[in-house]
């Protein structure tokens, strides 16, 4: 009876999640061939590359967060505890976007070629700015997975709106360059009056609880850096080493397997608090952890299996006429869908045991072959050399996880649960779960 109210549970939440990105989807799908025929390719390539470094950003305000607060919360065991975490999660998070977006405008202020994209990367860090207002960590770690689900997908069609009516040729990249980063703007608008309501109690900022937070989920931070640098370097080497049509191919086809993987890992993490509860719990052995990994593997091999097979029919049709070579690039990209499944499910078995140092060599390890590949390949043959790099720096990184995951088999947590260290006031007990 516990095993199949476990795999309902976990099936509720994977189709809240799935669907919510399913309907997020409306964005994507539809502005990218808008912006292929408005701006053309030359212009395009110029979106692509100032949304890739721009990414670097919003990465950087991740931080790790996305699961190591998810943790935390699964972990705190009343609205105090978990009022601590919320409170310095968000401290952090306002400290790193400041950081960050000094360090993004100091390098294009001094760097030539992205010198007179100065004002574009000053929107993209604006608009970045409202969006770390929405706390997807704090809805997964809450299980507000049904409102996840539906604040996600009506920022999106909200952007769309605002993209169709601001965006008409390549003199509106200020805005194209916007709506990139306004979905989440948008969802904290909409979240927040009902989280405060229901779920939030705050406490008061404090500097030790934020170094906390940081200190965290420092090992998660350097494996989603170097994820991130995994997903935009491509397109930033082929825009230095080639021309801003090979970095639009690469980019077009990346669009693709970035909705694929947006979905996936977002439905990974909703997976996280579950994941955290069966090892801790140790409920039916390894029974429920292993179903988990293996339906998250099977939605990303199905996933890049398809996109595989309808590339060759639906990218012409989609994207418009100019865009042949991007056919072939799209299919590689499917192949490197399913290596992101291995890591996938790999990472979320050793980042639910807070095994995040092992998660973190491998990542970045990882993302410093991918690079040395990269700008050979992308030299050599343009965007489909960077596609089959990014091919072999997944399946390098999924042997990476697979044999730390053998090798570290009776190893406890690696992060301890310090609830001292985030000092908070105590609350009346009718506050308390």
């Amino acid at each position: 009876m516990k095993a199949r109210s476990a795999l309902r549970g976990i099936g509720s939440d994977t189709l809240a999640v799935g669907l919510g990105q399913l309907a997020a989807f409306i964005y994507p799908i539809v502005s990218l061939p808008l912006l292929t025929r408005m701006l053309g390719a030359h212009t395009f390539g110029r979106v692509v590359i100032i949304v890739a470094v721009l990414q670097l950003l919003v990465r950087l305000c991740d931080y790790g967060f996305s699961v190591s607060a998810v943790r935390r919360m699964a972990i705190a065991v009343n609205k105090r505890e978990r009022s601590s975490v919320i409170v310095s999660t968000f401290f952090a998070v306002a400290l790193l976007w400041l950081a960050g977006t000094i360090a993004l405008l100091v390098v294009v202020s001094v760097v030539p070629a992205l010198r007179d994209d100065f004002e574009l990367y000053l929107i993209g860090a604006l608009v970045i700015a409202g969006g770390i207002g929405f706390p997807t960590w704090l809805l997964q770690g809450l299980r507000r997975l049904k409102l996840f689900a539906m604040v996600t997908a009506i920022s999106r069609a909200l952007a769309l709106v605002g993209l169709l009516v601001t965006v008409s040729g390549d003199h509106d990249i200020e805005w194209a360059i916007a709506w990139q980063f306004a979905p989440p703007t948008i969802a904290a608008i909409i979240v927040w009056p009902i989280l405060v309501r229901s779920s939030v109690q705050w406490s008061r900022p404090s500097l030790a609880a934020a170094r906390f937070a940081l200190r965290d989920g420092r090992h998660l931070f350097m494996s989603s850096l170097a994820h991130s640098l995994m997903g935009s370097a491509p397109v930033v080497v082929l825009g230095l080493v080639s021309v801003p049509t090979q970095a639009a191919s690469y980019g077009a086809a990346e669009r693709f397997g970035n909705a694929g993987r947006g979905v996936l890992f977002t439905v990974t993490d909703s997976l996280m608090p579950r994941m955290v509860d069966a090892h801790r719990t140790g409920g039916g052995g390894r029974t429920q952890p292993r179903m988990i990994m293996g339906g998250v593997f099977g939605l990303f091999a199905l996933a890049g299996t398809v996109l595989i097979i309808a590339a060759g029919w639906f990218v012409p049709w989609y994207l418009g006429p100019g865009y042949s070579e991007v056919v072939p690039v799209t299919q590689i990209i499917g192949l490197a869908l399913v290596a992101s499944g291995g890591i996938a499910v790999l990472m979320l078995d050793l980042n639910s045991q807070g095994r995040y140092s092992a998660t973190a060599s491998a990542m970045v390890s990882g993302a410093a072959v991918h690079l040395i590949v990269l700008v050979p390949m992308a030299i050599a043959f343009g965007a489909l050399g960077a596609a089959w790099a990014l091919v072999f720096g997944e399946l390098f990184i999924v042997g990476l996880l697979f044999v730390k995951r053998l090798r570290l088999p009776s190893l406890g947590e690696d992060v301890p649960i310090e609830r001292d260290e985030v000092r908070v006031r105590k609350e009346p007990a009718d506050y308390e779960k």
